[in-house]
């Protein structure tokens, strides 16, 4: 098998294929999440909000007195992912025998999340300016 016909084989797997359609729907996921950061980056105060490698990295300039940096910023994100990591893995194991369950109450959750951030983000107004971010 070629590179090529295996690289056309992940992004358009077969009605047969082993993984079903898991490995398009990460790429989609990691386009996705590449948007969100960026546009994270650039509208919220220099956070990102899907990859906490950069929080981190930003967490410790903020802590050495790098100018335009928030520690709190960075500390806020990673918190929230902790918080989002130990949900998941508690619906995951609750609902590990049944995976259309796992999915309902995953996407549940996530939905829930997101419309309360929205929520937040729009009776607070711009969130990069002050305390608010």
């Amino acid at each position: 098998m070629s590179i090529w016909s295996e690289a056309v084989g992940t992004v358009w797997p077969g009605r047969n294929a082993r993984d079903g359609p898991l490995p398009p729907l990460l790429l989609l996921l990691t386009v996705v999440t590449g948007l969100v950061d960026a546009a994270s980056y650039l509208k919220l105060g220099h956070v990102f909000v899907a990859n906490m490698t950069g929080n981190v990295v930003f967490l410790g300039f903020a802590i050495a007195g790098a100018s335009g940096l928030s520690s709190w910023a960075s500390l806020v994100a990673l918190g929230s992912f902790l918080l989002g990591g130990l949900a998941g893995g508690r619906i995951g194991d609750r609902f590990a025998a049944h995976r259309g369950e796992l999915l309902r109450t995953a996407l549940a959750t996530q939905l829930l999340s997101v419309a309360a951030a929205v929520g937040l983000a729009a009776a607070t107004g711009d969130p990069a300016a002050g305390s608010r971010r």
